[in-house]
């Protein structure tokens, strides 16, 4: 995840030098972030238009970890806070309340354990759930049929192929079932996944299940041809 990436390199700077040797074994600081927000998706709240994450994290430590955080505890915190928002506004969660994050020592806990304790807390200040925008289409689906190639932009995380009027991608082919394969796309990847179909799909000549696409993949469904363009 790019916000836990930014996450590393932020704190790198307090974790080199003088406190290099204190992380080298045992808990580490994106372990910590990590399971946060592991936490927000597994204790997220889905309502009838919205889904609020959890916002308040009691994080427990080791009596042997504890002492090695104690020295970077306030920028940790702020950058966990940073991570928590970063998440919220990324897969378009909510907030009842701005991020809350204390850190306790459990000595019942071992060195590189740590336990956290989500919950929602409102605030007066909520973060309202957003749609995160699609950025713009870095590929491209060619369809050749009937003699004539179209290109279609993979500008939204799923496009699906197949018979039904519904499907991003409609194909009059006999040979594709109604709703048959589908392009997930994430950041720079893009997947292509059979949906069960009954006449399975091809990657280059191969059937697959799911396989991530590379530039100039060709996708047969059917008796239609689709290459994968990236831009």
């Amino acid at each position: 995840m790019p916000n836990l990436r930014d996450f590393e390199r932020r704190l790198g700077g307090l974790v080199e030098g003088l406190f290099s040797k204190a992380f080298r074994s045992g808990l580490q600081p994106v372990e910590v972030a990590k399971r946060i927000v592991r936490e927000m998706d597994d204790r997220k709240q889905v309502g009838i238009n919205e889904i609020w994450a959890p916002n308040r994290f009691e994080v427990s430590l080791s009596s042997d970890d504890a002492p090695r955080f104690t020295p970077i505890e306030a920028a940790l915190v702020g950058e966990l806070k940073r991570v928590i928002l970063e998440t919220a506004a990324e897969r378009g969660w909510g907030l009842v309340g701005p991020p809350e994050v204390a850190l306790f020592v459990d000595g019942a806990l071992r060195k590189g354990d740590l336990e956290i304790e989500a919950s929602l807390a409102e605030g007066e200040a909520r973060v309202e759930p957003q749609v995160p925008p699609m950025p713009p289409a870095r590929a491209t689906l060619v369809v050749h049929a009937d003699g004539i190639a179209r290109e279609v932009p993979l500008d939204r995380e799923v496009v699906t192929i197949g018979r039904m009027p519904d499907c991003e991608i409609m194909i009059e082919d006999k040979g594709a079932s109604r709703r048959h394969a589908q392009v997930r796309t994430s950041g720079q990847t893009s997947t292509l996944t059979d949906l069960g179909s009954t006449n399975g799909t091809k990657l280059n000549g191969a059937q697959v299940q799911s396989r991530a696409l590379n530039d100039g993949d060709r996708i047969v469904i059917g008796n239609t041809l689709i290459e994968f363009r990236r831009r």
